[in-house]
C-alpha cells in the first residue's frame, strides 16, 4: 500500500462528518494524481461513507 493511502487512512480514523467531505476530495485528488490506486481509493471511500452515513458528498 502507498504512503499516501496510509496517510489518508490515518486522517479518516479521526475525522468527523464535517471534515469527511474534504477528506473525500483529498482521496479523489490523490487517485487522480496517481498517488493511490483504484483499490485504495475504493477502501478509503467506503470507510469515509461509513463515517458520514449514506449522505453523498460529491
Amino acid at each position: 500500500m502507498s504512503q499516501k493511502f496510509d496517510e489518508l487512512k490515518q486522517k479518516l480514523k479521526g475525522v468527523d462528518k464535517k471534515k469527511a467531505g474534504q477528506l473525500l476530495k483529498e482521496v479523489k485528488q490523490a487517485h487522480d494524481d496517481g498517488k493511490i490506486d483504484d483499490n485504495e481509493k475504493k477502501e478509503l471511500m467506503s470507510e469515509a461513507k461509513k463515517t458520514v452515513g449514506d449522505n453523498p458528498l460529491g
